[in-house]
């Protein structure tokens, strides 16, 4: 059984960001009302352009969020499932019924990891309450040259022919498009069986990061070698690039989760949500397309 979107006022936090780009629009094709949850003193005046109704509230602390949620009958919660501690008596006290909380993937990972054990909390205060919670974790999101994940990487090859590989390049990688987990954002809100479910989220199989970056540069038509190196030592040139701001196409701490499977098991996902994503081949070259055009744009520009 479903419940419609069409007519429902749903609250979406992280309004500015880039999911909320591609997941509002979709929602208001919908027929859903927007009410769109913003930092104080940020510009949103595209979203009040768009049609959205704008709120302030301050997510990091619970102080800010009485009347952010009232007249909302669902949420998508789109920054930090860490928050949950604080947002759950709000959602409680404003009658919001559905919650959609995208958290991440990397609450698996098995590195001492401060962010990865407040997301953990969070999920279990999700469980803990009344809500009719739906937590998605998507893997790795990319798809437009706003994605600040796979663009680097792109950015990189479009100027470096070679790519350092930490551990050879073996990982597992399974990247998941933003329109299909937009689409999964909107089949949690409408699907009734969805309620205090739980789903892993990325691309329709797992590759290797050599076969990922191989894929990356041919989106590219441009060559690449790949340069093995020990987990270690690409770490600290991590850091070191960091520091000096310089480019590199992986933070410090993507260097330690390079190391672990970032594969997940989307087949709750397909089955109750309905969910199918796009190859990798496909995203990765729309994605690489798009970043050609601006570039070029901004060349003539110039």
């Amino acid at each position: 059984m479903r419940t419609p979107i069409a007519g429902r006022a749903i609250a979406v936090t992280g309004a500015l960001g880039f999911v909320a780009s591609h997941l509002i629009p979709r929602l208001q094709a919908s027929g859903a009302r927007v009410i769109a949850i913003v930092r104080p003193g940020r510009d949103a005046s595209r979203l009040t352009g768009a049609g959205c109704t704008v709120r302030e509230a301050d997510l990091s602390s619970g102080g800010t969020l009485a009347g952010a949620f009232d007249q909302a009958q669902s949420l998508v919660h789109l920054s930090g499932i860490a928050q949950a501690d604080w947002l759950v008596p709000a959602l409680e006290a404003a009658g919001v019924r559905r919650a959609v909380f995208v958290g991440s993937a990397g609450v698996h990972t098995r590195l001492v990891s401060p962010g990865a054990d407040a997301k953990r909390a969070g999920e279990a205060r999700l469980r803990a309450s009344a809500l009719e919670y739906v937590i998605l974790r998507p893997s790795m999101i990319y798809g437009t040259p706003r994605d600040r994940n796979l663009v680097r990487l792109l950015r990189w090859i479009g100027r470096f022919p070679v790519v350092p590989v930490p551990g050879g390049g073996a990982t597992p990688q399974q990247p998941v498009h933003v329109e299909d987990l937009c689409a999964a954002i909107l089949a949690a809100l409408e699907r009734n069986a969805a309620a205090r479910r739980e789903y892993d989220l990325g691309g329709p199989a797992a590759l290797s990061l050599a076969e990922l970056v191989r894929e990356s540069a041919r989106a590219l038509g441009r060559p690449v070698w790949l340069m093995p190196v020990p987990l270690g030592p690409a770490h600290q040139l991590a850091r070191i690039a960091r520091s000096a701001r310089a480019p590199f196409p992986v933070s410090p701490e993507q260097v330690l989760r390079l190391a672990e499977s970032k594969a997940v098991d989307i087949t709750p996902a397909r089955v109750e949500l309905g969910f199918e994503p796009r190859t990798f081949a496909a995203g990765i070259a729309a994605e690489a397309s798009a970043l050609l055009a601006g570039i070029g744009s901004a060349a003539e520009s110039a």
